[in-house]
C-alpha cells in the first residue's frame, strides 16, 4: 500500500498472477527475486526473461537450509547441492568424504512474513499441513517475524507440546480476517 520499491524477496516461488507476491511484480515493487523456480506466474517470468527483474534460483532444498540457519544463528554451511552448476560460480567449495560442497550463506532478512494455523498472543505458532514446509523455517529468520494466523488465542491456550515455533521468534502477531490459499496447478487422480 505504500509502494515500496526495491524489495528483494525470498520465497519459494513468486506464487501466481493477481496475488500475493504476484501483485507486487505488477507494480514493480521487486526488484530482486530469491526462489527455487518461478512456477505458474506468468508476471514473474517475462520480468526474468526480460531483464526487469534479478533472480537468484536457488534448489530448494538449499532456500529451506538458508532459512532455517539463519534462524539459529548460523552463519553458513556446506552443501553438494548445485556443486558444478551456475548455481556454484563465485562460491567456496571444498571436499567432504570424497563429496565436493559448495558453501552457502544464511538469509540476512529485514522482515518474515509468515502465516500460521494458530498463535497465541505472545507469538507462539502452530502451522497445519504444507505451511510448515517454508513458515516454521523462515519464523526467526529475519530481525522481524511478522506472524499472521488464523485464530489468536490469549496466553496458555495452546498446548506447548503442539507449538512448532515459540514466541521468542516473533516480534508481531495479528488475526487475518480472509483467508484463500490460491493453488497453482491443481493435479489430482485420474480414476
Amino acid at each position: 500500500q505504500k509502494n515500496v520499491t526495491d524489495l528483494t524477496c525470498i520465497s519459494n516461488n513468486a506464487g501466481v498472477d493477481d496475488f500475493g507476491l504476484g501483485l507486487l511484480l505488477q507494480k514493480r515493487q521487486i526488484k530482486k527475486m530469491i526462489s527455487s523456480y518461478v512456477g505458474e506466474n506468468a508476471e514473474f517470468e517475462r520480468q526474468m526473461l526480460s531483464g526487469e527483474l534479478e533472480v537468484e534460483l536457488t534448489p530448494q532444498g538449499t532456500l529451506a537450509e538458508k532459512c532455517r540457519a539463519a534462524q539459529a544463528g548460523i552463519p553458513a554451511f556446506f552443501t553438494p547441492a548445485g556443486y558444478g552448476t551456475e548455481v556454484a560460480e563465485g562460491k567456496e567449495v571444498r571436499e567432504f568424504n570424497g563429496k565436493m560442497h559448495i558453501m552457502e550463506l544464511a538469509y540476512k532478512a529485514d522482515f518474515a512474513i509468515v502465516k500460521a494455523w494458530k498463535g497465541d498472543e505472545a507469538g507462539n505458532l502452530i502451522f497445519k499441513g504444507t505451511a510448515r514446509n517454508f513458515n516454521s523455517s523462515m519464523a526467526g529468520a529475519a530481525k522481524i517475524t511478522i506472524a499472521e494466523v488464523e485464530e489468536l488465542l490469549p496466553v496458555g491456550a495452546l498446548d506447548p507440546n503442539e507449538i512448532h515455533i515459540p514466541g521468542i521468534m516473533v516480534q508481531r502477531i495479528f488475526q487475518g480476517e480472509t483467508f484463500e490459499k490460491r493453488i497453482e496447478q491443481r493435479t489430482v487422480r485420474q480414476k
